[in-house]
């Protein structure tokens, strides 16, 4: 008998493990795929000139400690997210135009602050979301304030980069609290070392798995081991997989969305009130183009590589090139309401149209027969989220409307041997690499508290 399981290998899990093993109890990870990460997924370039992260990219190594400690723990080498040159606001399909250059008039463009700067103030003050903020979506709540058209269209913008969601299909009080667990709507949104993309990984941020794996074990990983049913016996818990292994440990620790708690055989059932919050919760759609090219041409007309759009289907973009090893990519968020109507196109169209879309925003040829080197990336790599079987979406799990207030005394709450970990209950950079190691941090440590007699009652 083990003393905890820990059911998924993302960064949360391993986390949990680690912290557990650290505490001299006896850990076995089980983990549905054939790798661990989770949402952390680093793809090897045919090129051999790095890796595409299709998953979670950016750190912070001085507002997010965990990550930081590892990084130095490890050696990870980062780059530096680029900002140097022009970023880049679509307003439409058929046009850019360069931040600054909006087509606001000075009243639009003061009402845009003014809500900024309330969510902004809102996300900095301590304290629980409130009820009523709940019970609103983002888009009403913001219209409530008196916004215009273009800042409810910027508004719904942050929305669907940041959750996959558009702006009133979700609470207002969820959005804001999430800015106050990640320092504040501006560090979300800042590529600069006040924010929460400032460095990517010259490796892939899979290595930071791949690294805390190697401390706890490849013998207590078992990967390929996706789990079928969880038996909770009170004196112990039985942990089934679909390939008929049996795991048997005095606690277990869910590493997996919310979301998908419900596919799962739990006995006895969760509590009825969690079950609720969590049946309901929603995964956005988050997908990734990443395209790689022989060159950053973009640079040579004066373009950091980032934009954003109200249009779509790419949503927002970054450059992701690694200099030092010849890796120049661009990668591309197809997220929300166009990530839906994107991600149900055949690969070849899906590509088709996020050239066709660089293409338009940077200026170069807009045919596709053209000899411009934007249609001619010497990698392309998409990966949608909702399709991949164990994540289902990303990033975090969303409560529905009126949930996140009514329910927070169950949420994330043990039941049982039962304890529940994952970025969506972090304190701290929720939706993060550094979300997932706190609550992984904080679920392990719950975990050693209730088998040593410390720990608090479970529902």
């Amino acid at each position: 008998m083990f003393d905890v399981i820990v059911i998924g290998a993302g960064l949360s899990g391993l986390q949990a493990a680690y912290t557990a093993q650290q505490a001299g109890l006896s850990v076995a990870v089980l983990e549905a795929r054939d790798r661990v990460g989770g949402k952390i997924w680093s793809v090897p370039l045919a090129s051999g000139r790095g890796y595409a992260d299709l998953g979670g990219a950016w750190v912070n190594l001085t507002l997010q400690p965990r990550v930081g400690a590892y990084v130095k723990q490890f050696g990870l080498d980062t780059e530096v997210q680029r900002l140097d040159g022009r970023a880049v606001m679509q307003e439409s399909k058929e046009a850019g135009g360069s931040y600054g250059c909006l087509q606001f008039t000075p009243a639009e463009k003061q009402n845009l602050e003014r809500i900024r700067d309330h969510i902004q103030a809102e996300s900095l003050k301590p304290g629980p979301p409130r009820a009523q903020d709940d019970n609103v979506t983002l888009d009403q709540y913001v219209r409530d304030l008196g916004a215009l058209p273009k800042t409810a269209k910027m508004v719904n913008l942050w929305a669907q980069v940041m959750h996959g969601l558009e702006s009133s299909e979700y609470s207002a009080a969820w959005f804001i609290d999430y800015c106050r667990r990640n320092r504040g709507l501006l560090a979300i949104r800042a590529d600069d070392a006040s924010g929460g993309q400032h460095l990517r990984f010259r490796g892939g941020s899979q290595s930071l798995a791949t690294h805390l794996a190697s401390l706890i074990g490849p013998s207590h990983i078992h990967l390929s081991t996706p789990v079928l049913s969880i038996t909770d016996a009170k004196t112990h818990v039985t942990v089934t997989s679909t390939t008929g292994q049996t795991f048997v440990s005095r606690k277990a620790i869910l590493s997996i969305p919310s979301t998908m708690y419900k596919e799962l055989n739990i006995q006895p059932n969760l509590p009825p009130r969690l079950r609720q919050i969590t049946d309901a919760t929603v995964l956005g759609d988050y997908n990734k183009a990443i395209v790689c090219y022989d060159r950053p041409w973009w640079r040579e007309k004066g373009f950091n590589g980032y934009f954003a759009s109200f249009e779509g289907p790419v949503i927002l973009a970054r450059d992701t090139s690694v200099e030092s090893a010849r890796h120049f990519s661009l990668t591309c968020f197809v997220n929300g309401k166009p990530g839906r109507f994107w991600s149900k196109l055949p690969p070849h169209e899906r590509r088709a149209v996020v050239l066709r879309q660089l293409a338009t925003v940077f200026n170069a040829d807009t045919e596709p027969g053209s000899n411009h080197e934007v249609w001619k990336p010497i990698e392309f790599f998409d990966q949608i989220w909702q399709h991949e079987r164990f994540s289902r979406g990303a990033l975090a799990p969303i409560t529905a409307l009126g949930h996140y207030v009514e329910f927070a005394d169950v949420y994330g709450k043990p039941v049982g041997n039962l304890h529940f970990v994952g970025t969506e209950y972090s304190t701290e950079w929720k939706g993060y690499m550094e979300g997932a190691l706190c609550s992984g941090e904080v679920g392990g440590l719950e975990a050693v508290d209730a088998l040593q007699g410390k720990g608090r009652a479970s529902l």
